[in-house]
């Protein structure tokens, strides 16, 4: 008898203990929100081997929520090549966004501003390119650290050529393009830092 006393509050302890330990985890993970200021995401769909690079999303992205639904973005791209056109292309972006939270759910909009240089080390041509990008996103918080983004963009971009050698009149024209970016997306961000309140 004094068997089943002994298992029964073994039971009893075991699945209090749990339930607690659900609730604590449960309330850590409901509403997370903004509760931490820095935001650093990687875009890891440019990083699985069996998933095409967008080169219209930014691999590194930095984020400082000065308010608890708006933050201050920043995004670098930077690729680095060996073949034929080996040289450096850095591809930088700003911007800021604005959101909806409900729950571990987040709907935002906002619009970046873009520069990127292209320059190959043999060569004499650069292209510089200027954009303006609106965009539109959704971010889910698995707790108050991770979370998932995605979002997409319309990209309006202003080239600016020069082939200094080049026979073809139309070489050195500025020319403008837009297009839809940021598809295939996918973002794991950590958050950190003081919390919002």
């Amino acid at each position: 008898m004094s068997g089943s006393i002994n298992k029964r509050s073994k039971f009893i302890i075991t699945a209090i203990l749990t339930l607690c330990s659900i609730a604590v985890f449960a309330q850590d993970s409901i509403a997370p929100r903004y509760r931490y200021q820095h935001e650093l995401g990687i875009d890891v769909a440019n990083i699985l081997t069996f998933l095409k690079k967008n080169q219209q999303s930014y691999m590194a992205n930095y984020k400082w929520h000065y308010r608890q639904n708006r933050a201050v973005r920043v995004g670098l791209n930077l690729e680095l090549s060996n073949q034929q056109s080996e040289g450096v292309y850095p591809d930088v972006r700003v911007g800021h966004q604005w959101g909806y939270i409900t729950d571990n759910w987040m709907l935002y909009g906002g619009a970046d501003a873009s520069v990127a240089y292209n320059a190959p080390q043999f060569l004499k041509n650069t292209l510089w390119r200027y954009g303006l990008s609106p965009v539109v996103g959704v971010q889910y918080y698995f707790n108050k650290h991770i979370s998932l983004s995605t979002e997409i963009s319309l990209n309006c971009y202003y080239y600016i050529p020069r082939e200094p050698d080049s026979f073809d009149p139309a070489a050195n024209k500025p020319f403008y393009r837009v297009k839809i970016g940021s598809v295939g997306m996918l973002m794991i961000n950590y958050h950190f830092g003081k919390k919002k309140k």
